[in-house]
């Protein structure tokens, strides 16, 4: 039995707070789930919490005209008046282009509203490290990559996803490249 089929349970018996626990704590281990989402935007409701509903709805492939959902998402907006405040209390567990692409554009857009104020922020997974000569683990990915390859699950599917293999190799070159670098120069200074 999944965590699915357990919240639902847990929904059919009105223990709709373990509902909730199951399911947060099952998007910890499935960021983008449209079903856990999905659910736990209902959970919310069902909670009475519709801003919370709007969080988890703002992360999934729900139309912006869904009557449910544009209510949700208004909540969001009306408890969350700044655009960085709204940005912090999205359950985002994975970088931002894991999401559907509904998803991909609230975000952009929501972005675009926190620059708009003068603040910066960036989704919680998307953080890219820089090395000192400006290389980036991220130049080394292909984005076209099989949906059937054991490494991704079914919501990584044609998304930029960069597997640990991949971020490994180019973490190995551009430690390779460094080294290399240090040893010219030590040959030069001392040789």
């Amino acid at each position: 039995m999944d965590v699915i089929d357990r919240a639902q349970e847990d929904l059919a018996r009105g223990d709709s707070i373990a509902a909730r626990d199951r399911l947060v704590g099952a998007l910890v281990r499935n960021p983008t789930s449209p079903g856990i989402l999905e659910l736990l935007a209902y959970t919310y409701l069902v909670l009475g919490d519709r801003a919370a509903a709007g969080a988890a709805w703002f992360l999934t492939d729900k139309s912006d005209d869904d009557p449910t959902a544009s209510a949700a998402f208004a909540a969001l907006e009306k408890q969350y008046r700044s655009p960085l405040m709204m940005a912090r209390a999205l359950p985002i567990h994975a970088p931002s282009d894991w999401y559907p692409t509904r998803a991909r554009i609230r975000l952009e857009r929501l972005g675009a509203a926190i620059e708009a104020n003068g603040q910066q922020w960036v989704p919680p997974r998307d953080v890219v490290y820089f090395d000192e000569d400006g290389l980036n683990s991220d130049d080394f990915y292909d984005s076209d990559l099989d949906a059937d390859d054991d490494d991704f699950a079914g919501a990584r599917a044609g998304a930029s996803y960069r597997t640990v293999r991949q971020r490994a190799i180019a973490a190995t070159i551009v430690i390779a490249i460094a080294a290399t670098s240090a040893s010219v120069v030590l040959a030069l200074v001392f040789g």
